[in-house]
């Protein structure tokens, strides 16, 4: 798996948080939470989710958030009580199978978000880990998997070539499966194993378009994908089918102030198709 430090893995987190609040608020308000007391958002990160799920759900609810990283933790708690729903959540330092494993009858949860977590690099058994969080659900309780759908996304547009190539390093950087039982793209059949039922697969686009109209697009480019995209091409573009002019091509393009930076044409935009799968218990 790719090495990522400490504070680069913090400013991923911020400036992620930012350009996908306004898809996760919207995909948290397809919950429909009112009423629903207990919450639980696995993967927490910067806290996006914890926020727009303590304010959908109501001042009544009490919203959970897990995640194995303290500094992640640290950051949503900031970002809740900036947000005023501080009195409405708590965190707690945990693997998301270690939280469930300890959740039974009245301590189920009535909706469970997991925002970018269900995926071969953070569970090595994802549809066991969705079947466990199904379990954690009280009767008739929702379980949400969001995902950014990042590797099915549009950043290089009129580079198709060359966007397959690097997305395709990235995968073999993070040692992502390319196909199988395991694969990123498979929330609707893990939902569906569970034994969940009124599933529901609903597609929430995230547009960056005018680039500079949307003060979180450069951030989220220029501090989370480029430097994911070049670094996974210098160690792994090889073998995704990459010549050494093709990596050139790619640091000439991705690099800010360079005459032919992606960024800076005329029409530029980028498309996350982001996805949100639902199931009830």
């Amino acid at each position: 798996m790719a090495n990522v430090d400490e504070a680069g893995l913090i400013t991923y987190l911020r400036t992620n948080r930012a350009f996908m609040a306004p898809v996760v608020e919207q995909a948290v308000g397809l919950l429909d939470l009112k009423g629903r007391h207990r919450i639980l958002d696995v993967g927490t990160g910067a806290g996006g989710g914890l926020v727009a799920l303590a304010r959908a759900a109501g001042a009544q609810a009490r919203v959970l958030g897990v995640d194995r990283n303290e500094s992640a933790l640290a950051l949503a708690l900031r970002h809740a009580e900036e947000e005023g729903v501080l009195g409405q959540v708590h965190t707690e330092t945990a693997d998301l199978l270690q939280a469930v494993a300890r959740i039974s009858g009245e301590d189920r949860f009535d909706a469970i978000w997991a925002s970018d977590v269900i995926w071969p690099g953070n569970v090595e058994d994802p549809a066991t880990a969705v079947a466990r969080l199904a379990g954690a659900l009280s009767p008739d309780g929702v379980l949400a998997l969001f995902t950014s759908n990042y590797y099915s996304s549009t950043f290089l547009p009129g580079h198709a070539r060359l966007e397959r190539q690097l997305l395709t390093a990235s995968e073999l950087d993070w040692g992502i499966p390319a196909d199988g039982p395991e694969h990123y793209a498979r929330h609707v059949h893990w939902m569906t194993a569970a034994g969940l039922h009124d599933v529901r697969l609903h597609v929430l686009p995230r547009i960056g378009f005018p680039a500079d109209a949307d003060p979180t697009v450069r951030p989220y480019l220029e501090k989370a994908v480029w430097p994911q995209l070049l670094a996974g091409a210098r160690t792994r573009g090889k073998d995704a089918g990459m010549t050494k002019e093709d990596i050139a091509r790619a640091e000439v393009l991705l690099t800010p102030g360079r005459p032919e930076y992606v960024v800076d044409e005329p029409g530029y935009y980028l498309v996350h198709p982001t996805l949100l799968v639902t199931g009830r218990r």
